[in-house]
């Protein structure tokens, strides 16, 4: 069998375009940021962050119903190279920045030039199962694993991960470039069925806004008491998801799969929170690493894994593998948050994410681009496991204490409790055990129609 060199570049475009939009539209939240400017300045800074992913969300839709419209493949990976010359723009800029609204500027350009990769690189190559594949093992793993390039301490930068690697930059231009290249104009991007886009277009504003307005709830609540917080947590989380039965149900009736993927997208996303937010930032200080590389390569063999198996897996049993994740925070204290576990974890989080929506993905572009952008913006889910992690923090002791008679004062002691497992530890991984129950019960209840993905698969490349 003569080996096919156009698909196994489409492959790796499909795979590269797919972890740069994901190391691009990653920004967690991080306090303690590195630059010199007043209050209310580097609030409006922090709030960009969330802002600007929750814009690439909606511009990977808008960019993929483009794509479908134009039909042309060549098009499409030209977009790619053109988002992608733009980040390694802004990464050569950002050190000389001196200014703190030039640097939003860059935020919300990268955001959007993420989101036109992301976009693109579903519509280019969704209707062929082995770039199909690529485009979700480069998200996922990416999704995952980007977190761990992060510091505990902020700089001047468009995100708490840093800028995206030249390496990966460098190799997602030149394969979206030889795609453009080598396209062949007979192999077209099939056209959208009627409603479809406007369908996908509206559910990712309101699910883009809505997580948004929720996460930013969410955050108000630092200093309210531990009700307070608690009741607007869970209201947050219910409404989070009512918001994502309105626009599954409307996916569902226009493409079948459609709102089965964005119950696994949200799924994914609710089971990943507490553990992601432990790999970097100010959260991060009991998920050291040696390399970051360890995340990617767990990362990476797991989603792989789960994406050859998803086929052979049922979604109840990939739905209680993501369930496990948080309910592990209830080990003791070093035995769930030491380095280690933190790889392990984030190994079955994308061992169970791939293998759900690798059996889930849709038949629709724009359905699939919506529900792989929807990690990235459900920043409810995100800010319900930073408070809770506040919550059931208890404020460190410190005793400064001197001897009397010693000359050299005595050192700073910490007093760090043991007794990890409290109430609002408990609590915490039942909401998020929950959340993704009711994401597991809709995809069970959610009726499989005959327009999966597979029947909008070709030869096309």
């Amino acid at each position: 069998m003569p080996v096919d060199f156009r698909a196994i570049l489409t492959t790796l475009a499909a795979l590269a375009s797919g972890a740069l939009a994901a190391f691009a539209l990653t920004n967690p939240p991080l306090q303690d940021w590195a630059i010199v400017a007043s209050q209310s300045e580097i609030d409006r800074w922090i709030s960009s962050g969330p802002t600007s992913v929750a814009l690439g969300a909606v511009v990977a839709v808008f960019a993929c119903a483009l794509s479908q419209r134009s039909g042309s493949r060549r098009a499409a990976w030209i977009a790619v190279a053109a988002a992608t010359a733009i980040i390694a723009l802004i990464r050569v800029a950002v050190p000389e920045v001196a200014v703190l609204d030039l640097l939003i500027t860059f935020v919300v350009l990268k955001s959007i030039a993420a989101g036109v990769i992301l976009g693109c690189a579903v519509a280019a190559s969704w209707d062929r199962i082995a770039a199909k594949n690529g485009v979700l093992l480069g998200v996922i793993a990416g999704y995952l694993s980007a977190r761990a390039f992060g510091t505990g301490a902020g700089r001047m930068s468009t995100s708490a991960v840093g800028e995206p690697a030249w390496l990966l930059l460098a190799a997602t231009a030149v394969m979206a470039v030889a795609c453009a290249i080598t396209a062949q104009s007979g192999f077209r991007i099939r056209r959208p069925d009627a409603g479809e886009i406007r369908v996908a277009l509206i559910a990712a504003i309101a699910l883009a806004i809505g997580h948004r307005v929720l996460g930013s709830i969410v955050d108000r609540q630092e200093f309210a008491s531990t009700g307070t917080a608690w009741i607007v947590m869970i209201l947050c989380a219910a409404a989070a998801l009512a918001l994502t039965a309105i626009a599954a149900r409307q996916l569902g009736e226009q493409s079948g799969a459609g709102g089965k993927f964005l119950w696994a997208a949200t799924a994914l996303a609710a089971a990943s929170a507490p553990t992601l937010m432990l790999v970097n930032g100010e959260h991060g200080q009991w998920a050291s690493l040696e390399s970051p590389w360890v995340v990617v390569l767990a990362s990476g063999v797991a989603v792989a894994l789960g994406l050859r198996l998803s086929k052979r897996i049922p979604a109840t049993v990939a739905v209680v593998i993501l369930a496990v994740v948080p309910l592990s925070e209830l080990l003791p204290f070093t035995t769930a948050h030491a380095a280690v576990s933190i790889v392990v974890k984030i190994a079955a989080l994308g061992f169970g994410g791939a293998a759900l929506l690798g059996a889930l993905a849709p038949a629709s572009l724009v359905d699939a681009t919506l529900g792989l952008a929807i990690p990235f913006a459900a920043m409810t889910f995100t800010s319900i496991a930073v408070l809770a992690y506040q919550l059931s923090w208890p404020p460190v002791r410190v005793n400064f204490a001197y001897v009397e008679g010693e000359v050299e004062p005595a050192t700073d002691t910490m007093t760090i409790p043991v007794d990890y497992v409290n109430a609002q530890t408990i609590g915490t991984a039942l909401l998020f055990v929950t959340i993704i129950a009711v994401c597991g019960a809709a995809i069970r209840r959610v009726p499989q129609t005959s327009n999966s993905a597979e029947s909008g698969v070709s030869d096309a490349h």
